[in-house]
């Protein structure tokens, strides 16, 4: 299928997926005798895991590394669970810092607003 069809099904632009091809999260493509790029079938689901993997803050190195090497082959489902159950630890671990960073502005500018209160 051409670039445009598989960006058409997965939501992704053609862009993107050049980009993922150039960066390794999808293999190079065999092309057609007219230069085009030909995807297989295959391509849909991983384009799509790597859309909804970005989606929930995976970076291209995180998908990188649990995508199989062969687009044919199907993520084992505890690999997935794993991986989402990190990223889990991970978003905990930033809403803790965030409310953290955020106690402390409130602090900042409650100081800057009355600095005779002997705060910060």
């Amino acid at each position: 299928m051409k670039i445009g069809k598989l960006a058409e099904i997965t939501g992704v632009s053609a862009s993107s997926i050049r980009f993922y091809e150039k960066h390794g999260l999808i293999p190079e493509t065999r092309r057609q005798e007219n230069g085009y790029r030909d995807y297989p079938e295959a391509m849909v689901s991983r384009i799509r895991t790597i859309s909804v993997s970005k989606s929930l803050g995976f970076s291209l190195s995180e998908i990188r590394r649990f995508l199989p090497d062969d687009p044919s082959n199907r993520i084992e489902r505890a690999d997935v669970i794993l991986n989402l159950e990190q990223k889990l630890v991970d978003v905990d671990q930033k809403m803790r810092d965030l409310r953290e960073i955020r106690e402390k502005l409130v602090d900042m500018v409650a100081y800057m607003k009355n600095p005779d209160s002997g705060g910060c």
